[in-house]
């Protein structure tokens, strides 16, 4: 399952990306390196591609990770390629690469390769280039990084498939080889034709029985030097920022997060007025206003992006999106009384852009304010909250859906760290088991504010067996220097209505608290008592018997 589901990294990496027709130069061919056959079958997209067979146990040690790069200046390269998802194949463009030349030619080193797995700063990929300097093989036996899935750490490789016809007229997978790469100069790629594909750039590991497992696959790589400016604003040497809360709105959605803000003289250092990144933007103050030139370089894992705001006035193109105008800056007024920076023009936004200027990200009517410290304050109530029971003839478990924000009840930022919550199971506070919920180690009542168990458990939802109940609720917890505060109880049953009921007026750890009980026996009856095989459409009564011997009856409502 871990192959599968490691794919949905890959789809966030790439769904940002501007599609554009690529262009690939022809290939130049080497013979192909030796064959390590699979022990699983895959079928590539439309391609009906199989694997099949043992992996041969004849190949060269793996080592435990690449080479580092050599000493001197490492490159930056612009990398293209078609890349697998789970909405299909994509096309990224543009994205971020390293590239580091050997002295004498020889090799060539190659970092944040692949966009199913980012390679960290310690790995990469050493490349040997051909004596005519026209090609560049990458031995597969290579680590390109180490993924973590379900708590296990796994080296991952990459190298091109082996494809052979299967007798059937479909291509199977055989094995793995090593990449070989065009070099026409800088320019470095493997040209293929997307719609028939013959080359598969595949993400793997090797299995404790010796096996290959596949993770991920590419086609058509594509690497050019990037020419613009990879210069971030660094702070001042010795520089001490404060602690400040942004708010923003991105669409309609309101975004509050704590950031830094460092003023030097008339030199301001904002590092969340670009959205989605923690890199510094440098503006100058002149009187009641801040000027934050457009242009300034922000970091990303997978873009060259830069800081460039931006207005519309309503203009709408062909497609009926709103036409954006560059500006040279985005300007924020300072009020010097309450140390407040804003610009609530609804139609002005702090936006990133990527190096040719497609739109990345924005956000705007922004606030910068001053953030005294963690106070004790009431927290917000949470919100969207409902019941399914959709999961239920599927997986046996309800679903709980809920919004918690870390606000207090005036909008005002509160701490997440010091944020928890409570479940509730109809009016008791719920306690969460081992028993009933397997990847806890121990009982867990207060729930802090971004827990994940990775399972059924996460900020938002909590997918839960126990049947014993007619309405699941959640209450925000907030403390600070010992002092706690509680949000009222907002709970909701299957029947979508939800209820708000008033904070308890005590500690709710004095409250009895239900713990979770496996239930070993349901029987459904009518509203006329009549016993049912199964939930009918409407009313239900089930009566759960639990491993301790007690029962409950609930009225159930099937959608």
């Amino acid at each position: 399952m871990k192959k599968l589901l490691l794919l949905v990294a890959a789809a966030t990496l790439t769904l940002g990306a501007t599609a554009a027709t690529p262009k690939f130069a022809p290939q130049s061919k080497e013979a192909p390196a030796s064959v390590q056959k699979f022990e699983v079958r895959r079928h590539l997209d439309g391609q009906q591609l199989t694997a099949t067979g043992k992996i041969q146990q004849n190949a060269a040690p793996l080592r435990a990770k690449a080479a580092a790069a050599p000493e001197g200046t490492v490159k930056p390269y612009l990398f293209s390629a078609y890349v697998n998802t789970i909405f299909g194949l994509m096309y990224g463009t543009d994205m971020k690469a390293n590239i580091s030349f050997a002295e004498d030619g020889s090799k060539i080193y190659f970092g944040n390769m692949f966009t199913g797995a980012f390679m960290p700063d310690e790995y990469w990929l050493p490349g040997n280039v051909s004596t005519d300097g026209t090609s560049v093989t990458i031995p597969c036996d290579y680590a390109i990084t180490e993924l973590e899935y379900d708590g296990e750490m796994f080296t991952v490789y990459a190298g091109e498939l082996v494809l052979e016809d299967d007798g059937t007229g479909q291509l199977a997978i055989t094995g793995v080889k090593d990449l070989v790469l065009a070099k026409d100069g800088d320019h470095i790629y493997a040209e293929d034709n997307v719609d028939e594909p013959t080359r598969y750039f595949a993400i793997f590991d090797y299995e404790a029985d010796g096996s290959i497992a596949l993770w991920d696959y590419t086609l058509c790589l594509d690497y050019v030097p990037f020419e613009g400016s990879v210069e971030t604003v660094e702070l001042p040497e010795g520089a001490e920022p404060a602690d400040f809360i942004y708010h923003s709105f991105v669409d309609a959605d309101k975004l509050i997060e704590k950031g830094k803000v460092y003023v030097d003289g008339n030199d301001v250092y904002m590092n969340l007025l670009a959205p989605g990144t923690e890199s510094w933007v440098k503006g100058t103050k002149d009187g009641n206003k801040v000027s934050f030139p457009a242009g300034q370089y922000v970091e990303n894992p997978s873009y060259y992006l830069y800081f460039n705001p931006f207005y519309v006035d309503g203009t709408t193109d062909e497609n009926g999106y709103l036409v954006t105008f560059p500006l040279e800056n985005y300007v924020l007024d300072y009020d010097a009384e309450t140390g407040v920076y804003s610009n609530l023009d609804e139609t002005v936004y702090s936006g990133l852009t990527l190096a040719d200027f497609s739109l990345y990200d924005y956000k705007n009517k922004i606030q910068v304010k001053p953030y005294a410290g963690d106070k004790p304050a009431v927290p917000s109530d949470p919100y969207d909250v409902y019941v399914d029971d959709y999961y239920l003839d599927y997986f046996g478990q309800y679903y709980l859906g809920y919004n918690l924000d870390n606000l207090d009840v005036n909008g005002e930022y509160i701490n997440p760290e010091k944020l928890s919550y409570y479940i509730y199971l109809d009016d008791e506070i719920y306690t969460l088991t081992p028993d009933v919920f397997e990847m806890l180690e121990e009982d867990m009542t207060l729930i802090p504010y971004d827990f994940n168990d990775g399972w059924d458990i996460g900020n938002g939802y909590l997918y839960i067996a126990e049947d014993l109940f007619t309405t699941l609720g959640v209450q925000a917890v907030y403390t600070v220097d010992g002092v706690t505060n509680y949000s009222n109880v907002v709970s909701a049953d299957l029947e979508g209505n939800v209820y708000t009921k008033p904070a308890p007026q005590v500690n709710p750890d004095g409250i009895s608290s239900v713990t979770a009980k496996q239930v070993t026996g349901i029987e459904i009856y009518d509203v006329q008592g009549r016993k049912l095989s199964a939930a009918q459409q409407g009313v239900n009564i089930v009566k759960m018997v639990a491993a301790d011997g007690s029962s409950k009856s609930v009225k159930m409502y099937k959608k």
